[in-house]
């Protein structure tokens, strides 16, 4: 077991990194811009679901009014949960661009300043400065998701007329776990390049061009050429084609069809879309399904996203502790 006094200058440093933080006020910008995004993403369709439960519920007591049975008409079921499909569309795009810079500034901070080389000649271990910085952004990050999920939980309680329930708050407890360890990916990659890329502008550069390509190319790709999403319903369905000769047809289209999918399973952000969609029942499948069979179900997408980010942790600290170059980069 690590004695305290291993863990002290780690939480000097972590604690420095989220004054700075606070002091600058860059993640706090960022994190409004994103629930601002987030908010406006929910509103709209909370307002038509508020419009469907007034409806509902004039009805019933018009029947009510009139002496009849309000079984003569069936009930609906109100998932406000459903309403964050273009939050969590805008937690995968521009959360992961958040990340990224959170980890380019943890890195390039020290860097910029040219401290970095003062503080590495002080009694303190390379690894417990590197878990500082790490510690600081991943709290950041999670502080920062905290913030925004609460928010909309709140706005789709109360601007969708129909509240949340108790079944709801482990949903979004899990999609907040699901979504620390999503950006976390994204925060080691910014770190990882920043630390081991000669100019800092070059390691920006070069991390966004990975976001673009994880995060935006690779999901549309997979999109575009899976026929079933440019029909509604599905090409098969609409066509009326029955199960077995389905089967037979897709034999034909083996080798594209594990092209298509090998495209999506590159994409990170693809199995985060794939398990928060499920885990909120935003995906008709999954609406009204209870979290733990669900969580069996998509438990490869969760595994996938959590060995992507403590991949890309472990390569960070074993890259920066590669040394020199650290103090030598521009």
């Amino acid at each position: 077991m690590m004695s305290d006094t291993a863990f002290s200058p780690i939480a000097t440093i972590a604690a420095k990194d989220i004054r700075d933080a606070k002091r600058d006020r860059f993640v706090l910008i960022v994190t409004l811009f994103l629930a601002l995004g987030a908010v406006v993403a929910l509103v709209s369709g909370a307002i038509a679901l508020r419009t469907d439960a007034a409806t509902y519920a004039a009805a019933k007591e018009t029947l009510l009014a009139l002496g009849k049975s309000v079984d003569q008409i069936s009930a609906p079921e109100f998932y406000p949960l459903k309403l964050m499909r273009g939050a969590i569309e805008q937690i995968g795009i521009v959360g992961a661009a958040i990340a990224i810079l959170i980890g380019y500034r943890a890195a390039a901070s020290e860097r910029g300043r040219q401290t970095l080389a003062l503080i590495l000649t002080r009694p303190i271990r390379r690894w417990q400065f590197l878990a500082g910085k790490i510690a600081a952004g991943l709290a950041l990050l999670g502080i920062g998701l905290l913030a925004v999920l609460a928010t909309l939980a709140v706005v789709a309680h109360f601007a969708s007329g129909v509240g949340l329930s108790a079944d709801d708050l482990p949903r979004l407890a899990v999609t907040w776990v699901a979504a620390w360890a999503y950006t976390a990916s994204f925060f080691f990659l910014g770190f990882i390049l920043t630390m081991t890329v000669r100019k800092t502008a070059t390691a920006l550069l070069l991390a966004f061009a990975v976001w673009l390509t994880l995060v935006l190319v690779a999901p549309q790709v997979g999109d575009t050429l899976d026929p079933d999403n440019q029909v509604a319903g599905g090409v098969f369905k609409s066509l009326s084609i029955a199960k077995p000769d389905q089967v037979e047809i897709m034999k034909q289209f083996a080798t594209y069809e594990t092209l298509r999918d090998g495209i999506e399973q590159a994409s990170v952000t693809k199995h985060f879309e794939r398990f928060t969609f499920a885990v909120l029942g935003i995906k008709d499948t999954y609406t009204g399904v209870p979290l733990g069979p669900i969580l069996i179900e998509k438990q490869g997408d969760l595994i996938w996203i959590f060995l992507t980010a403590l991949g890309l942790g472990i390569l960070a600290i074993s890259l920066s502790l590669n040394a020199d170059r650290l103090t030598k980069a521009e």
